[in-house]
């Protein structure tokens, strides 16, 4: 898939990362798994831009778009549910249709908000991780020379390029009991909001912490939450953004920015919308 997407990308000299780069694999991948036709992917893109960029307007016109969106979104997985229980596919769709616990099969209300939460953090995340990545390397030049000077330490790298720039910055949750934090007083029942942002600048377990450091060891940051709420995609996203890093910088090694990036408008979603880079041109080649 990455090779695909930089065969497109590697004669032109120039992109935009983001929609032409970093866009490309995660939702390529994450309707692979959820079986997904070739032909509806822009969709689950359009869909997904819309439900994060609810308060941007170059993906909602009004504040009904996010919503809408995700009815939109919840209406196809119910049509996905339909064509697998006539045709069940090796898919991730055909398996959640299948699963029981204790005896208890997914609601249509559960399944649909399921393939929801997956085709939408299954793609923008990973899209963001990515694109600053990308951004934040070309920001530090000496840490981007260690990086490709050793390609191996691009899992330490990956994980501080998640700790400086996480790609959620807060969710919220429900307190299960009573309990004191620093001094304060938080209630069972109490809405929380988690700052991922703050937590992974925390100075009492990063040292250094404004630093950007791609050899950073230990680091417990908290992009992918922690215990019961852990990203279920964590061990995807590194793998995607390891082999995209990988094939970039042996591909397109002298790859730089082109103008500054633009920001998604969005407080719960740290994106990147465009970041446009140059390149020296690849010869043309063809994928088998």
């Amino acid at each position: 898939m990455v090779t695909r997407t930089l065969d497109d990308v590697g004669p032109r000299g120039a992109c935009d990362f983001v929609t032409d780069v970093a866009c490309e694999l995660p939702v390529i991948a994450i309707c692979e798994l959820l079986g997904v036709p070739v032909e509806d992917r822009s969709k689950i893109v359009g869909w997904s831009n819309a439900m994060v960029g609810m308060d941007d307007p170059e993906y909602a016109d009004d504040p009904s778009g996010g919503p809408l969106a995700a009815m939109q979104l919840a209406m196809y997985a119910q049509e996905l549910a339909e064509r697998r229980r006539a045709d069940p596919r090796d898919d991730i769709v055909t398996e959640l249709l299948d699963a029981e616990v204790d005896g208890e099969r997914l609601t249509a209300a559960e399944f649909n908000a399921f393939v929801l939460i997956l085709a939408v953090a299954g793609n923008e995340t990973t899209r963001n991780l990515i694109s600053a990545g990308l951004w934040l390397l070309c920001e530090h030049p000496e840490e981007r020379a260690r990086v490709q000077a050793d390609l191996g330490i691009l899992p330490t790298a990956i994980d501080e390029m998640l700790r400086y720039h996480p790609p959620v910055l807060y969710f919220r949750r429900t307190a299960m009991r009573d309990v004191e934090l620093r001094g304060e007083r938080i209630r069972e029942g109490d809405k929380v909001s988690l700052w991922y942002v703050s937590a992974n600048r925390d100075e009492e377990v990063f040292p250094d912490a404004d630093r950007f450091d791609v050899r950073r060891t230990p680091n417990d940051h908290l992009s992918f939450g922690f215990g019961p709420h852990f990203c279920l995609g964590a061990a995807l996203a590194h793998l995607e953004a390891r082999v995209m890093f990988e094939e970039l910088f042996q591909r397109l090694p002298d790859i730089a920015l082109a103008g500054p990036p633009e920001r998604l408008r969005a407080n719960h979603i740290h994106g990147i919308k465009h970041l446009p880079v140059k390149f020296t041109p690849e010869r043309r080649r063809t994928t088998a």
